[in-house]
């Protein structure tokens, strides 16, 4: 089985949490985005939305996080001798979609400084219109990537679009907050300024400020 991912990638985080928790082996291969890493065309081939994580099992290749989670518990269950108890309830299920929902892609890119940002985006531009020219079975695909690139740059410029990203974030967390405190699991010495990045797929919380 072969993990593609990033460390500083959330939903790879999560997928190698749900391995090393239930004690899968895999294979890990490191797929950097920031070096253009996931624009090469053996990995761009597999999975021509260049996102992480992605997983392969065979000729099974699966690219979203939720499905991966649920793939690694049945596989948990077959050849862990597991019970129901190795499944996610239908509420993690639930907070997992909940917190896929939101994207994180421009609340991140906003808070890395502006010099960084525009030169690494120029690098991956670069990057992808070199794939397209040595690969040009893939350039429609590659021009797809091109093209979300510079939205990507233009919605960044946009006020309503991060706006718009951190009030479904700080949703996201007033909803985390309360059920915590329904729960008895509430930990204020916790919690700075009332916001904490909470992801219970993942089962931590760290301190996250955020600002009104």
């Amino acid at each position: 089985m072969q993990l593609y991912h990033h460390p500083y990638s959330l939903d790879s985080q999560k997928v190698r949490l749900a391995l090393e928790e239930k004690g899968i082996d895999y294979t890990s291969n490191h797929v950097s985005p920031i070096t253009g890493r996931n624009m090469d065309a053996s990995f761009f081939r597999i999975n021509q939305s260049a996102r992480l994580p992605v997983f392969q099992n065979g000729s099974h290749i699966i690219f979203n996080t939720i499905e991966i989670i649920q793939y690694i518990e049945r596989i948990a269950v077959v050849s862990l001798g597991g019970d129901d108890t190795f499944f996610s309830s239908r509420e993690v299920v639930e907070w997992m979609h909940k917190i896929q929902a939101w994207n994180p892609k421009y609340f991140t890119l906003s808070h890395v400084p502006e010099k960084y940002r525009i030169s690494v985006s120029k690098f991956n531009r670069q990057v992808i219109i070199a794939r397209m020219s040595e690969s040009p079975e893939l350039a429609s695909a590659y021009h797809c990537k091109l093209k979300d690139a510079y939205e990507t740059e233009d919605k960044l410029k946009n006020p309503l679009v991060l706006k718009r990203s951190k009030e479904h974030l700080v949703r996201l967390l007033d909803e985390v907050e309360t059920k915590l405190k329904r729960n008895g699991l509430f930990s204020r010495g916790r919690i700075l300024d009332g916001r904490c990045n909470a992801d219970p797929s993942a089962g931590s919380l760290g301190p996250l400020e955020l600002g009104r």
